[in-house]
């Protein structure tokens, strides 16, 4: 295990943005999303570690976490121009979320990133959507009900289908 320090997911989105925009890349609010997903499942999957506690929703374009589809939901299908801001208890004010990742986890995340940022959202998208994957068995859930529609770890680890991906 790499370790057990946790981001914020918008620390996590902040990082893969400014990764983006020094490859001269253009991201938008769902590859956003489903980069930062890609991430967490090779996090989890390799190292055996939650780079983040924000919940993974299954959403109809795929994993969605919350915080980071209402950021920057104004951008709609457009690039990402801003950053994730944070409220700051401290300072009783709303600043950009810093990422400060280790760089082991840096590294981490630069694996599962690196061959995907470069992909359309629309690609990412069906990727996410794999047969039998964690979102296509959270969408597609054999229960009447499945409240908050939460991907989870023990799901991911049971579906175990992008970890050759990102290695």
């Amino acid at each position: 295990m790499i370790g057990d320090r946790r981001y914020g997911i918008r620390e996590l989105a902040n990082w893969i943005l400014d990764y983006a925009d020094r490859r001269g890349l253009a991201i938008t609010n769902m590859a956003l999303n489903k980069l930062i997903y890609f991430a967490y499942e090779h996090a989890l999957l390799s190292a055996g570690r939650k780079l983040t506690n924000a919940k993974i929703e299954a959403w109809e374009h795929g994993p969605v976490f919350r915080e980071i589809y209402r950021e920057f939901s104004r951008f709609g299908s457009q690039p990402i121009t801003s950053r994730a801001k944070k409220f700051d208890p401290a300072t009783n004010s709303v600043d950009i979320a810093v990422p400060s990742l280790t760089p082991s986890d840096a590294a981490l995340v630069e694996e599962a990133v690196a061959p995907l940022v470069r992909l359309p959202a629309s690609t990412l998208r069906d990727l996410s959507h794999s047969d039998g994957g964690p979102w296509a068995r959270t969408w597609f859930h054999e229960d009447t009900t499945n409240p908050g529609m939460q991907i989870t770890d023990d799901l991911i680890r049971v579906c175990n289908t992008r970890k050759d991906v990102a290695q």
